[in-house]
């Protein structure tokens, strides 16, 4: 679990580095929530984007999470297998929709509260001021952010 205490022994100078651990410690979290309901922070996401935007197509989901179809396919392959979401057929410009299945619905529905409480300890350890702070700064990092000259 998180505590505030915790912090490592050498911290590395590197902003990616840095926010590659925090990512580790938060995955490590909000996993250990869902595992009762049997998946991930990743799958959880990637059911809430589904259910949030009805995409028409595989690339308007990897466009809306920032990456890229093979990851995103990838990622999506044991969620059809478990019956949570359905990939259609290839329709005009070789599109293919993707949509939460009614046992996705419920697997969000069931997940949510287990979410809930990963994030409202989240928000305890780190307090409005500070998780407001961390939101804003994350918001700035697109890939525009980091263009170069």
């Amino acid at each position: 679990m998180i505590t505030p205490s915790q912090t490592p022994a050498f911290e590395l100078p590197c902003s990616a580095g840095r926010l590659l651990r925090a990512a580790r410690v938060l995955t490590r979290h909000y996993d250990d929530a869902l595992r009762p309901v049997g998946i991930t922070i990743t799958q959880f996401g990637l059911l809430k984007v589904i259910q949030r935007l009805e995409p028409e197509s595989i690339s308007d989901i990897a466009q809306a999470l920032d990456i890229d179809r093979t990851t995103l396919s990838r990622n999506l392959k044991p969620l059809e297998k478990a019956g949570l979401v359905f990939r259609g057929s290839e329709g005009e410009s070789r599109r293919r929709r993707v949509l939460l299945t009614t046992l996705g619905v419920a697997k969000l529905k069931e997940a949510q509260p287990f979410w809930q409480m990963a994030q409202d300890r989240v928000e305890d350890v780190l307090g409005d001021a500070k998780l407001q702070d961390l939101y804003g700064a994350l918001s700035m990092i697109r890939p525009e952010f980091i263009a170069h000259p």
